[in-house]
């Protein structure tokens, strides 16, 4: 059943938003602080909720997908540069964690005014990895006022995008 904005009925409770959001928090933090000493624990975490939740898996990965190639432009650009040559494994998982955040918050993302998803998107997909600089996950050998900015605008188009493809998606549902 639609509900009257078109974005479906199956939004999360407050409740249910601050426990996921805590858990994706509490996987970023696995993933940036513990990288590659912490694969299997977050491999393990992503299979025990695609096992719980199938239907999941596919837009995951395709939304995962997109991300990991806007990371991966950025270090061939040299924005970015890990300890690996190419995107580490933890941050591939990382973005498959985050695919599936942004999975489960869907519905409660279609019904957002689509400034206000930009606008967090913008700001917290470049705050995150700011806060990835500063925990030595990431060096920013362009500088931090130019790589800010060009990540700021990346997650911009970014969130629009997958705003656009959640309310595609949405409208697909029975």
């Amino acid at each position: 059943m639609k509900a009257p904005d078109g974005y479906g009925t199956r939004t999360l409770t407050t409740k249910a938003l601050i426990v996921v959001g805590l858990i994706f928090n509490g996987f970023w933090l696995l993933a940036v602080l513990g990288q590659n000493d912490w694969i299997a624990v977050l491999g393990c975490i992503l299979a025990v909720v695609w096992w719980c939740y199938p239907a999941s898996v596919k837009r995951v990965l395709a939304m995962a997908l997109a991300g990991c190639l806007m990371d991966g432009l950025l270090t061939f650009t040299g924005l970015y540069q890990f300890e690996s040559s190419f995107l580490p494994a933890w941050l591939i998982l990382l973005w498959l964690g985050f695919a599936t955040f942004v999975w489960f918050l869907r519905h409660n993302l279609a019904r957002y005014p689509t400034l206000l998803v930009l606008l967090a998107g913008s700001i917290g997909g470049a705050a995150s990895y700011l806060a990835g600089k500063q925990l030595g996950a990431v060096s920013w050998p362009a500088g931090d006022t130019q790589t800010l900015l060009i990540v700021t605008v990346c997650w911009l188009v970014f969130s629009g995008l997958l705003l656009l493809w959640i309310r595609i998606c949405i409208d697909k549902e029975v």
